[in-house]
């Protein structure tokens, strides 16, 4: 995080709305009990609608330098042994090991051996066997 990044949140008293602030200053020293660092944002408050002790909800954008793709959560499998998702290639499944990154609104980063154009299955279970043959549906809108 950089002073000036723009950073989104929500507040609870008002839930449909998404207000923006700032990054004015960071304290660059971690709270070694909470693993956390405090940071102050600058948020124009016109309207009055924010008020003192109202708690946020803030989506923190994060950069990474390692290339990721997304998938909706319930892509993701997890069980006790591994993480993974479901990739379907030749008409069979294939659990493919990943590491999960940043949640985003309704995605999820994934790390692993895929490629972008990769087909995966978006209701994902350790039910759908490794090896197993899939049939493909797909929806028309209109």
């Amino acid at each position: 995080m950089r002073p000036g990044t723009k950073v989104p949140f929500q507040v609870s008293a008002y839930p449909t709305r998404t207000f923006d602030g700032a990054v004015a200053r960071i304290a660059r020293s971690i709270d070694q009990k909470t693993r956390t660092m405090a940071m102050e944002l600058e948020v124009p408050n016109t309207s009055g609608a924010l008020a003192p002790g109202m708690y946020p909800q803030v989506s923190w954008p994060v950069r990474s330098t390692e290339r990721a793709l997304v998938v909706p959560p319930t892509s993701v499998v997890r069980t006790t042994e591994r993480v993974f998702v479901i990739r379907v290639k030749n008409g069979r499944a294939e659990w493919v090991n990943v590491r999960v990154g940043a949640r985003e609104a309704a995605q999820l980063q994934v790390f692993g051996d895929l490629a972008e154009g990769d087909m995966i299955v978006r209701n994902a279970s350790d039910e759908i066997r490794d090896g197993a043959q899939v049939t493909v549906a797909t929806s028309k809108s209109g």
